[in-house]
């Protein structure tokens, strides 16, 4: 993970608090995710994470313990 942010005035349609990270692929494309919405986890700078996608085809990551 190269940064987050959370959004605690997320757009309509979105649970505050939102997390959201900017994450580096294995061939260096850079992707924006949106965290889990279900987990509340700690984020952090270089932190491993795995992807998923939701039900609306969205991107979604969640930290690799």
């Amino acid at each position: 993970m190269i940064s987050f942010t959370e959004l605690y005035m997320p757009p309509e349609g979105f649970t505050p608090p939102m997390k959201m990270a900017l994450v580096e692929l294995e061939f260096g494309a850079v992707v924006l995710c949106l965290g889990e919405d279900d987990i509340d986890f700690e984020v952090e700078i270089g932190s491993q994470v795995e992807l998923t996608y939701d039900s609306e085809e969205r991107l979604r990551f969640r930290v690799v313990q």
